[in-house]
């Protein structure tokens, strides 16, 4: 028996990294059907390379989304750093950025937001400044990059957090692209055991994590998660939606009401503030709508 992390998952076949930082094809039992990349589980070594993960260790956080058919779906665990990655094109939504920062937050993971394809932002009209005074009050970091240019490349590197980041966004946006500005010959390995176990099909690995090299040697992943159109982040209860808004932390409590879920109640601290531009209107609009969403689920 040994512990490893998993590092990609096709299916049921997996790659997992022992302590050794060897790697190791596995495949599952069914009480560990729902293994994501980042996972920590045991494995136990079989013979001709099909090795068995037998648990998952408890996780710290997990990225869980809502799938079409109202599933929740688990995308990846155990994460350090969410990265959000939006573009000049295709165009963006502030609904889709807020909805990833609630879920950043509520698992207690840093959050860069990531604006790429910089070289566009003056063709599309991109108030780059207007973005950069929303959400530099709620992020940890707010980075203008160019994976074609190479721009802002520095930036991202220096802000990566040792152990597991995952970059995040709609299809598009250019994942991929800032990963392989970042990388190194250290994941050529790697990608070939992953190709391994693709057999031929087109689809790709729900998620894969590629090491990245560091100044201090640290130990630094990155997760590439597959794009998405929509994001629906899982809330257990309604009042959870608000503790995902940082700017909302300094109102709430100041309502009229102790049970006040900031939408349609008078005397709401958090509806004052809106209205005083102490919160910003995109950002307030988004929570209506994850609570809608919410309500209506």
């Amino acid at each position: 028996m040994y512990k490893a992390r998993i590092i990609a998952r096709q299916g049921k076949k997996f790659i997992v990294q022992d302590a050794e930082h060897k790697l190791h094809q596995c495949h599952v039992r069914s009480q560990a059907q729902e293994a994501v990349c980042g996972d920590r589980v045991v494995c136990e070594a079989k013979s001709r390379g099909q090795d068995i993960i037998t648990a998952i260790e408890p996780r710290t956080n997990q990225l869980t989304r809502i799938d079409n058919f109202k599933r929740e779906k688990t995308l990846a665990a155990n994460i350090d750093q969410m990265l959000i990655v939006v573009a000049a094109l295709p165009e963006f939504s502030t609904l889709l950025i807020d909805k990833y920062l609630a879920c950043a937050r509520l698992n207690n993971c840093a959050v860069t937001l990531i604006v790429n394809k910089a070289e566009l932002l003056h063709e599309q009209q991109i108030n780059i400044n207007t973005l950069a005074a929303t959400y530099t009050p709620v992020v940890d970091h707010f980075i203008i990059a160019s994976a074609k240019l190479g721009y802002g490349i520095h930036a991202l590197r220096r802000v990566l957090i040792e152990d597991t980041n995952i970059l995040v966004g709609q299809s598009g946006v250019g994942k991929s692209s800032l990963i392989n500005r970042l990388l190194d010959s250290s994941t050529i390995k790697i990608g070939a055991l992953s190709e391994s176990i693709q057999q031929g099909r087109h689809t790709t690995t729900n998620a894969y994590a590629h090491p990245i090299n560091s100044p201090s040697q640290a130990e630094i992943k990155i997760i590439d998660s597959p794009g998405v159109r929509s994001f629906s982040p899982t809330f257990a209860r309604m009042d959870q939606v608000a503790l995902g808004f940082k700017e909302f932390d300094e109102y709430i409590g100041s309502c009229k009401f102790a049970n006040c879920q900031h939408l349609n109640e008078p005397d709401c601290a958090i509806k004052t503030a809106a209205a005083a531009h102490k919160i910003a209107a995109s950002r307030y609009a988004s929570y209506t709508t994850i609570c809608e969403e919410l309500a209506g689920a």
